[in-house]
């Protein structure tokens, strides 16, 4: 056997040339279980939000976390478990298996933002998000121009004016009633009931009719344009306790807005896509009308769809009066049947008054034709010419069954455009609350999500973890830099949908 010694100073050099090795490799370490730390944590929150609700991407394109995951949890409490759980799967601190050997310890969720945060501001943000992706700008053009084109229309109270012209000569009438009546009675031979004429009578009489559809009307305007009122949906939601009513949880992180016209069409094209509006009811649980309920905010889908069709109505009867007030071939009609009503008169303030209440009724009767072309599938121009019309003003009366729509031009807005122009006038903060009562409305009705609550549903959040690891290589020399032996790190991720 082999001897051999060591001189005391190369024991000195060796001491300290593993204690500089040592100190390396404890330096490279460190410098590792900070990468890892983020890693970890970077891993760890996405597979948090991984976790997101099912329901609302596949009817809904939102995407956003459950924070009570089932249970009557408020707050991110188990989302933080949820993370550290994660965290500690990824990063495997069983001993010996790595000289990494770091233990997550602590998870805060520092910021977050709730769907229903600044008014359902982040509803907002998803939607305009969900719909850039399938949208050129040249697209973006074009759904703002067809609302552009609606919402410029002038509106125009053809009610009013109707009822005024129609008082007007109801008044004349009944002046010349009595004329003759007080010339029959009075002794006075320089005047005779002959003197006085007749008013004129049509056998349709536009006012009439006008009176009659606004009855039926006041009974029920779905049973004046759809043929098939048994078929409509009867689904309701309960406004008493809805996201737009109550008090909401909130947040810790502002949710600001992006540009608010290319959102406000961007969100429009998102709704027009993924929510169910009449005729294109996408088969969501809770309300079939969904669009028309961010209209008319009404509790039926009934209510909601007749709250649509009178604003439809009103745009349309402003559209056919201008029409019909600036042609000349059609104000030619009104102006030979208001001189056979109000001619016996004489006086030309009161034939205008009757035939402008003409022009109202004849734009009333073609304006309900439009509109059950419309949720027919059919479109109509926005202002029509005067070949375009489907109804005379001298048989105004054989329109008025239901089955009767308005000839088809092949071009035109739709339904689909009108909802587009109606919703485009909401504020975003009322959409986006309506739109939070909508899709809680559809977890209620489904027995998975029946109480998902939707001011508890994270979309975006600013997560930390804190790890805490021992010293490995320093450790053999019995001299911790650290008193307590331990390093401390702590890494933040900050992600969103």
């Amino acid at each position: 056997m082999k001897k051999g010694s060591l001189s005391v100073f190369f024991s000195m050099i060796l001491v300290a040339v593993l204690t500089l090795l040592m100190t390396m490799a404890e330096c490279i370490r460190i410098y590792e279980l900070n990468t890892l730390a983020q890693s970890y944590t970077d891993e760890a929150v996405e597979s948090t939000f991984s976790e997101y609700n099912p329901y609302l991407w596949a009817n809904y394109g939102i995407l956003a976390i459950d924070l009570a995951y089932g249970k009557d949890n408020v707050g991110p409490g188990i989302m933080k478990t949820r993370a550290l759980g994660f965290c500690g799967t990824n990063s495997n601190v069983e001993e010996g298996y790595s000289y990494i050997r770091m233990q997550p310890n602590a998870c805060d969720i520092d910021e977050y933002t709730l769907l229903t945060d600044n008014s359902g501001q982040a509803v907002i943000n998803l939607g305009s998000k969900y719909a850039l992706e399938g949208l050129g700008a040249q697209l973006v053009d074009g759904i703002g121009g067809n609302i552009d084109i609606i919402n410029n229309i002038e509106s125009e109270d053809v009610e009013g004016i109707v009822n005024s012209g129609n008082e007007t000569l109801t008044q004349a009438k009944n002046d010349q009633a009595q004329a003759k009546e007080d010339a029959r009675n009075d002794d006075d031979p320089d005047t005779s009931p002959d003197d006085f004429e007749d008013p004129g009578e049509v056998e349709d009489n536009p006012l009439d009719a006008f009176g009659k559809m606004k009855e039926s009307f006041s009974k029920g305007v779905l049973a004046t344009v759809v043929e098939k009122e048994a078929g409509l949906s009867e689904e309701t939601i309960d406004l008493t306790n809805a996201p737009s009513v109550r008090a909401l949880n909130k947040g810790t992180m502002d949710m600001t807005a992006g540009n608010a016209v290319v959102d406000k069409v961007l969100f429009t094209d998102y709704l027009l896509s993924n929510y169910g509006y009449y005729g294109d009811e996408k088969g969501h649980d809770g309300l079939k009308y969904e669009l028309e309920y961010l209209v008319g905010g009404n509790e039926t889908d009934t209510q909601n769809l007749a709250a649509v069709i009178e604003r439809i109505l009103l745009i349309r009867e402003a559209a056919n009066y201008y029409t019909i007030f600036n042609s000349t071939k059609l104000r030619l009609e009104s102006e030979s049947m208001a001189a056979i009503l109000a001619g016996f008169t004489g006086n030309k303030v009161i034939i205008d008054a009757v035939e402008l209440a003409l022009i109202g009724a004849w734009a009333y009767m073609e304006s309900t034709l439009d509109v059950r072309l419309l949720i027919s599938g059919g479109k109509v121009p926005a202002i029509k010419n005067p070949e375009q019309f489907t109804t005379n003003i001298w048989s105004l009366s054989s329109f008025a069954n239901v089955s009767i729509k308005a000839k088809d031009c092949g071009s035109g807005l739709s339904y689909k455009d009108y909802l587009m122009s109606m919703i485009a006038l909401k504020s975003n903060s009322e959409l986006g609350l309506r739109c939070c009562d909508v899709m809680e409305n559809a977890l209620h009705a489904t027995e998975d999500y029946a109480n998902v609550s939707i001011d508890n549903m994270l979309c975006a959040a600013n997560v930390s973890i804190g790890y805490t690891s021992e010293e490995m290589f320093l450790s053999i020399f019995g001299n911790s830099t650290n008193e307590l032996g331990q390093y401390t790190i702590k890494r933040s991720k900050y992600l969103s949908y």
